[in-house]
């Protein structure tokens, strides 16, 4: 994807400036810059560097799924900015994050650099856009790169960036225990069957303590009917099918997110994922997530578990 990323804006002038306007460059065009993938020195590898002598200056740091780079990784490539005197300098995160938690989670500038963030979606929707002013040659090439995005960012339904959200009781099951199979071994387990998803979610959020504790990207799953397969803890017993997710790192909510009035027991809900990151309860997620849904709401109904 970065490589795809880099080799588009050196080959069509229209996409390198519409990308450069999306973090804040005024600019028309982008002709006679220099692209760099993978440009090495002694702070470190970057992935896309973009270079318009003393108009546009960015290095963009590209990660696929919903990461982030840390600030210490952003913080090795400030130093190359030194080097030149560009009108507009950015460290650019691409990513499938939200822009709300994108805001909380990265620094807004490092040593007087803006950091911005852009979602992958918003690259495609950049490579549209500009088609229509390319030559034929380079029509081809965005309409290749937007189907290989479209591709790898599977789902355009709604559903793709729902949250469901299971309360993590303190008990277990098969000699495991609940809260050690998320917190230890990143994992997670539900029946094939009965009153849960029956395909498993893009993301999961945990909650205890009256408050929500984690959401997690879903990276992959698979179907187990002995947990000894997978916890050397477990019983060697055949139970039930169940999903075993493969849980991506804790995204930890800003602030505390309580459960609020109508979040019930072992109750599981769907919450979109911008709305759990800003919202202050669980309730007003759940709330606000039904009324975006408008009649399409049903699909996304609250479990009491």
């Amino acid at each position: 994807m970065t490589y795809a990323l880099g080799f588009v804006a050196s080959r069509s002038p229209a996409f390198a400036a519409a990308f450069a306007r999306s973090v804040g460059a005024e600019l028309d065009e982008l002709s006679g810059g220099e692209v760099y993938l993978q440009k090495v020195d002694g702070d470190g590898r970057t992935d896309v560097e973009i270079r318009l002598r003393d108009r546009f200056h960015a290095v963009i740091e590209a990660k696929r799924g919903p990461h982030l780079p840390t600030e210490a990784q952003l913080r090795k490539y400030v130093a190359r900015f030194r080097e030149c005197s560009a009108k507009t300098s950015r460290l650019v995160a691409v990513t499938n994050v939200s822009h709300q938690y994108a805001k909380h989670a990265l620094p807004s500038s490092l040593e007087g650099v803006p950091v911005k963030h852009v979602a992958w979606r918003e690259i495609r929707n950049l490579v549209r856009r500009v088609r229509a002013s390319e030559n034929n040659k380079t029509k081809h090439l965005l309409d290749e790169f937007d189907v290989y995005l479209t591709e790898i960012l599977g789902m355009e339904t709604i559903r793709s960036n729902m949250v469901y959200v299971v309360s993590l009781g303190g008990g277990g099951a098969w000699g495991i225990d609940f809260k050690e199979v998320v917190n230890r071994h990143r994992r997670y387990f539900f029946p094939t069957e009965g009153r849960y998803p029956k395909v498993p979610p893009n993301y999961i959020a945990f909650r205890y303590g009256g408050r929500l504790q984690s959401i997690h990207h879903v990276e992959s799953y698979e179907v187990f009917d002995n947990p000894r397969r997978f916890f050397e803890e477990a019983n060697n017993s055949k139970v039930d099918p169940h999903y075993l997710l493969k849980l991506g790192p804790a995204i930890r909510p800003p602030r505390e997110v309580k459960n609020g009035p109508k979040i019930k027991m072992a109750m599981r809900v769907w919450c979109m994922l911008d709305l759990l990151l800003t919202s202050e309860t669980i309730t007003e997620a759940r709330d606000e997530t039904q009324r975006r849904l408008g009649e399409d709401a049903s699909e996304a109904a609250d479990d009491d578990g």
